[in-house]
């Protein structure tokens, strides 16, 4: 597969995804929370793209190796998923928890990058950590904003919200990510 059929092919699993989000109907709260989660989002299904299109090429040797990176971001993306479900579950927000939580995240990413570049001999960053920081910033400027709405709703959209919230942002284990079909949406996570 060529560089410019996987970048297509990233794109579009982007597309699909930002048109499922943008075609559901949720009130403006739940759609303004949902925004603010997007870029973690993304970068689960990036990643989960990555991993998809990759591990079918590899050596046994090589998709363990695959496999041993994955596992260990996921690890902190779903530790940092679940500190916001946790944060809108108990209208809590705790700033130390977000920084300590952001950081483990955009160094996994790091080390997953690392990883990968090995195993694809690719000289571009497969996943971007830069926005982890700006991203953790938003979370606790917004927070405000987001517990005001969470307040506000009734205990059926804040069950619902938090339903989309693990959809959007926990990511699945490697085995869980197929080899066969091409996924029409890589947002099938299963919710932990």
């Amino acid at each position: 597969m060529s560089k410019q059929q996987f970048s297509r092919q990233i794109i579009m699993a982007a597309a699909i995804g930002l048109a499922a989000a943008s075609c559901t109907h949720k009130t403006s709260a739940d759609a303004q929370i949902n925004q603010g989660f997007a870029p973690f989002s993304s970068t689960r299904n990036q990643a989960v793209a990555l991993v998809y299109n990759t591990k079918r090429s590899l050596d046994a040797a090589d998709v363990n190796n695959l496999a041993v990176a994955y596992t260990a971001l996921q690890e902190k993306a779903n530790a940092y998923a679940g500190f916001m479900v946790e944060a809108v579950t108990t209208s809590s927000f705790d700033s130390t928890r977000n920084s300590k939580y952001a950081t483990d995240f955009a160094n996994a990413i790091a080390a997953f990058d690392k990883s990968y570049a090995t195993l694809t001999a690719t000289r571009r960053q497969p996943i971007a950590e830069t926005w982890v920081p700006s991203f953790a910033e938003s979370l606790q400027t917004r927070w405000d904003q987001y517990d005001g709405y969470i307040a506000k709703m009734t205990p059926q959209q804040k069950a619902d919200l938090i339903k989309d919230l693990k959809h959007a942002t926990v990511w699945p284990n490697y085995e869980d990510i197929a080899t066969e079909a091409v996924p029409t949406n890589v947002q099938t996570a299963a919710s932990p």
